[in-house]
């Protein structure tokens, strides 16, 4: 089985759909907060967003929910190094689909005494959500692809491209 990648959003439109996006989050949830960035999806999207704002700390969190393209049972591996109690979060994850591993990230840092936890997605994949969450801000709208680039895998491959394609097999 050989896998072709389509083009779903170019390298040009993220750039300036993520400059927007700091935008928006500027005027309505003005730092200083505290970025935590889902690991591993997400790095490359708050990479890019984060050197759209100021006066924000970065730290990072990884849950691990999918082997392949198969779901299973969502677990924290890596908890963020500074303190959450108190402060402002804006928690950012590469793909909402079913929602439910944001809403358990939303929940864990709620638990640890998080001031207010707003939360941004790169991808919003238009699909039945297990959830009654919804992300603060979005980037783009996406149909029920499989897709990659920009940070997202497929076993751990093609998170290098510049772009958000779909697997077409």
């Amino acid at each position: 089985m050989s896998k072709e990648l389509k083009v779903l959003i170019g390298k040009e439109k993220i750039e300036r759909r993520v400059k927007e996006l700091a935008g928006e989050i500027k005027s309505s949830f003005p730092p200083p907060f505290t970025v935590i960035s889902l690991l591993k999806g997400a790095f490359v999207f708050t990479s890019d967003l984060v050197r759209n704002l100021e006066g924000v700390e970065v730290d990072f969190m990884r849950l691990k929910s999918y082997r392949g393209k198969r779901r299973g049972e969502t677990a924290i591996t890596l908890e963020p190094e500074l303190p959450v109690a108190g402060r402002k979060i804006l928690l950012v994850d590469d793909i909402f689909d079913t929602g439910e591993s944001l809403e358990f990230a939303v929940r864990w840092l709620r638990e640890r005494g998080a001031e207010e936890v707003r939360t941004c997605v790169l991808l919003d994949k238009e699909v039945e959500k297990g959830t009654s969450l919804k992300p603060d801000f979005v980037g783009f709208k996406v149909p029920d692809y499989f897709v990659v680039g920009y940070g997202l895998d497929l076993d751990e491959k093609f998170r290098e491209l510049p772009y958000v394609a779909y697997l077409k097999e």
